[in-house]
């Protein structure tokens, strides 16, 4: 499993983090000028290296000819997006993250989203910082993307609605469930565009995750602080894989209840789901519901739960699982499943093939076991 983690002591802004990913690349080149032949008029794309505080880095620039746009609703950027020359699941991933962008802006300015104006965010250098990203991140092809909490610095900053308390209102809202602190830098550290790029691709925050991490790279920001001003990226793998357990306590569900919640997870991607009888508080008979979820669906399996239990809270438990490698091998009239790691080998006979000669012969699954096992 591929694991990218964002150490963000000095904040985030998209330039920092598209910066941090491509300094790890050997084939950074191929990027900027897929990057640079997409499509977007008026915007050149370039990475160079860089010093801060003596540490060495990548600087992500973004040129822009024409700086116009800067009130870009947000069905424009929808469209300038979908105009470009790239894959249409990176287009997707844009106009997901500018979709939070204009959910913060929405809230903080008390207007629906069809008619909030992006203002900076909406300008192009914000654009192609977004997409940038995208496509960075499809080439890398994480599978468990984890932040550290984010430092957003502190004072005043300068924006189209004037002088706003740093975190900026539409960082505060982005940053909403994600660990953050002001530290002790005086200045803007954590922008919009950055806050909304780790709330999407963000599955989990806290201290790097165990890994062997083989890259690591620094995305170096504009300004000048008495430290490094970047994002370090690490990325890595790991054998385990990384899921979540869910749990709750119920005990106002009957058992028809449960059992149709348990299918709708199962359906909708949970790895398992399952009940177990507790005894709850003032000795009520109760149920603790446990829903295994993989990092990128816990958000889905945790508004199921609330969907289709009466719980009012979800606890969540990260888990490093380790998965022997399955493979099938048909044969004429049935399915053997093997598996194979960590210094063993399993094989057996899949269930339905047992239960289906078991049913045909009128048999028990015992004697059905043992006609596949002499075939």
């Amino acid at each position: 499993m591929k694991i990218v983690y964002f150490e963000c002591n000095m904040g985030a802004a998209g330039d920092m983090l598209c910066a941090s990913l491509l300094d790890t690349m050997n084939n950074s080149d191929e990027i900027i000028n897929r990057l640079n032949n997409m499509g977007f008029d008026g915007v050149h794309f370039s990475l160079k290296k860089t010093k801060k505080c003596s540490v060495a880095g990548s600087k992500f620039d973004v040129l822009v000819d024409d700086k116009g746009g800067t009130h870009t609703s947000i069905n424009d950027i929808y469209s300038t997006i979908d105009g470009f020359n790239l894959s249409q699941r990176v287009k997707d991933n844009a106009k997901a993250i500018y979709t939070l962008i204009a959910e913060a802006e929405s809230v903080v300015h008390g207007e629906p989203v069809a008619q909030v104006h992006l203002h900076e965010v909406g300008a192009k250098d914000a654009i192609a910082d977004v997409t940038a990203f995208a496509l960075i991140m499809e080439h890398i092809g994480a599978d468990l993307v984890a932040v550290s909490p984010v430092a957003t610095g502190s004072g005043t900053v300068n924006t189209a609605h004037g002088i706003m308390n740093v975190p900026a209102p539409a960082t505060t809202q982005l940053l909403k469930g994600m660990p953050s602190y002001s530290g002790d830098v005086i200045g803007e550290l954590c922008t919009p565009t950055g806050a909304a790029i780790l709330k999407y691709y963000s599955c989990q925050s806290g201290e790097r995750p165990l890994a062997v991490y083989d890259s690591v790279g620094y995305g170096m920001g504009t300004k000048d602080f008495d430290r490094a001003n970047c994002v370090r990226a690490f990325i890595g793998e790991t054998e385990d894989e990384t899921v979540f357990e869910l749990r709750c306590n119920v005990d106002d569900m009957t058992g028809e209840e449960m059992g149709y919640a348990l299918e709708k997870f199962m359906k909708s991607g949970a790895k398992d789901a399952y009940v177990q009888s507790i005894t709850m508080k003032k000795s009520r008979p109760g149920m603790l519901l446990t829903v295994i979820a993989s990092s990128d669906t816990v958000d889905k399996m945790t508004n199921l739960i609330f969907k289709h239990t009466t719980t009012l809270g979800v606890r969540k438990i990260q888990c490093h699982r380790s998965v022997m490698d399955r493979e099938y091998i048909p044969f004429s009239d049935f399915t053997i499943k093997r598996s194979q790691g960590f210094g063993t080998e399993k094989e057996k006979f899949e269930f339905d093939d047992l239960a289906r000669i078991a049913d045909e012969n009128d048999i028990s699954l015992f004697e059905a076991r043992k006609i596949l096992e002499q075939s």
